[in-house]
């Protein structure tokens, strides 16, 4: 037996983790072929102010639809509501796929694609509660974000390819059906998890996850700064699904699949930033999101001076890369800052937070338009970023110093029946009292007879309970092993052993006790499951004694 973290080569791959990431990396590729059909079929169809407005239509729908994110997570729990997303999103693009192929008005396809994009929203806040519940150690949690980043950056690409290829063969309609097949795989995916859904953390009666996130805005340093580095990032995204139709099709006269064309160099670039897991796993992240920012900003303002086809294919590439930076880093540190009673919340003022983004960005891009061409509008956008990076700059050297709450560690114990209910700031005092251990098969956790001085939890794998040499139950994820030994302050009751390589959360005796002794729904909670126990009569008798005090 060993302290220290899992390996995860030794334990494979998390399956659960490789479908969330599945499903994630379906949903956001249909979300970027998606965009770029409708604009390109609103353009074809009415020019550049139907553009416009279905940009605008667009962004709008996605930020009425970012608050209902964490509700419907805490309503109906974050499994449940992802796959619901997803099904929502098959359905919306099935529905504009279908107006768009019989010839229905413009605003149909928009307001049906709206839909689909709106329930969007709900895969960020929901994966920033289950990636930590599924998370097997911090590692893990780190590797599952990787995952994601690839997914994110991948799809930055591959929707671009995707609509590119497709628009000239079957049109903006044929995009849409194949956005509603790529909904459908996640929906397919995300359904097998629907029995693991981990549970809502319990808030007070007056609380709800808006008001927990905007306490934590007050109470961790920087998380601000962090936010205003996601909206910085949308602002330039909100403005370049609307510039690059515009630029390709209208200023560098590139044809129908111009704008394609250009969305795929930004996606080239993303492909290649993410050949750099490791950015992720630094302990510093202002860095990373300070010098992506400026190269955003200082690639808009170069490409606004100097329009032209070259260099659009030099500077996009460096803005994706620099987007994806943006994107995986932001989401490491909002992921660090927050525990699992507020993550669900600062996910969902994220996606709040990127929808206003993107609503100002193609505003920005709209209104310049209207007063000069596409080079000032760039030119502006690119000032508005550099503008950001200066407000945010201290305030991200800040939320890197405070970033280190042990999610996982939290979104562990908060599966245990009696650490459910404990308060954030005690559950997050516990978590940080944990330590990792790993073992392998057949080595002894627990032996019958011995002090009792830890409580356990599962994280991974399977230990047999034996009682006097009679096996008793084998173990699963979170279950938890311990606690009569250190309640009762008797020797341990039954010996507990390794069948196969195994993680597990450890807790010290006074750890333990300090907690679940200072909150009686966890004390409670604690005794009836001692209580449900097979022990021997002596034991039992001395339980008893102590229940009733």
């Amino acid at each position: 037996m060993r302290g220290g973290r899992g390996q995860q080569g030794r334990r494979g791959v998390n399956p659960a983790l490789a479908r969330l990431v599945a499903a994630h990396a379906a949903a956001v590729i249909a979300e970027w072929a998606a965009v770029i059909a409708v604009l390109v079929f609103a353009f074809d169809r009415a020019g550049t102010a139907a553009t416009g407005f279905a940009s605008m239509t667009l962004l709008v729908g996605s930020l009425g639809a970012a608050p209902l994110a964490g509700r419907l997570i805490d309503r109906f729990r974050a499994q449940r509501t992802r796959t619901a997303g997803l099904a929502v999103q098959c359905l919306g693009y099935g529905v504009a796929a279908f107006a768009a192929g019989v010839g229905a008005p413009v605003a149909v396809v928009v307001v049906a694609a709206t839909v689909a994009l709106g329930s969007v929203t709900t895969l960020r806040p929901s994966g920033a509660v289950l990636v930590p519940a599924h998370a097997r150690d911090p590692d893990e949690l780190v590797t599952a974000h990787s995952w994601i980043w690839y997914a994110e950056g991948a799809s930055v690409l591959g929707g671009p390819l995707l609509a590119t290829a497709l628009l000239g063969a079957v049109g903006a309609d044929g995009v849409l059906w194949a956005c509603a097949a790529a909904a459908l795989a996640g929906v397919m995916v995300s359904v097998s998890d629907l029995d693991t859904d981990p549970p809502v953390p319990v808030l007070g009666p007056t609380d709800h996850v808006e008001r927990s996130a905007w306490r934590l805005l007050r109470t961790r340093p920087g998380l601000a700064s962090v936010l205003g580095v996601v909206a910085a990032q949308y602002v330039m995204i909100g403005s370049l699904d609307y510039l690059l139709v515009v630029l390709a099709r209208d200023r560098l006269d590139l044809g129908a699949a111009g704008p394609g064309v250009l969305s795929t160099a930004f996606g080239l670039g993303a492909v290649v930033a993410i050949a750099a897991p490791a950015v992720l796993r630094r302990t510093r992240l202002a860095p990373v999101l300070t010098v992506s920012l400026a190269l955003v900003a200082a690639a808009l303002v170069s490409l606004g001076l100097a329009v032209s086809y070259p260099l659009a294919l030099v500077v996009l590439p460096v803005m994706g890369a620099s987007r994806s930076m943006l994107d995986g880093a932001s989401r490491v540190l909002l992921q660090r800052s927050a525990g699992p009673d507020a993550v669900r919340g600062v996910f969902t003022l994220r996606e709040v937070v990127a929808s206003g983004g993107l609503i100002t960005g193609a505003g920005l891009a709209l209104l310049t338009l209207e007063l000069a061409d596409v080079d000032v509008a760039l030119l502006v956008v690119g000032v508005v970023t550099g503008t950001i990076l200066a407000v945010v700059l201290s305030g991200l050297r800040r939320a890197d110093a405070a970033a280190d709450v042990p999610v996982v560690e939290m979104s562990t114990l908060r599966r245990v029946p009696m650490f459910a209910h404990l308060p954030p700031m005690m559950l997050e005092s516990l978590a940080r009292a944990a330590s990792h251990v790993t073992a392998d098969a057949g080595d002894v956790l627990i032996r019958q007879g011995d002090p009792g001085e830890r409580f356990y939890v599962v994280v991974d794998g399977e230990l047999e309970v034996v009682m006097s040499g009679r096996s008793i139950r084998r173990t699963n994820r979170f279950d938890h092993f311990g606690e009569v030994a250190l309640m009762a302050d008797v020797p341990r009751t039954a010996s507990v052993i390794a069948t196969e390589p195994s993680t597990l959360l450890a807790i010290e005796r006074s750890d333990f006790l300090d907690a679940v002794s200072g909150h009686d729904t966890a004390r409670d909670a604690a005794w009836h499951f001692v209580r449900t126990m097979e022990l021997d009569p002596d034991t039992a008798r001395v339980l008893g004694e102590r229940d009733a005090r």
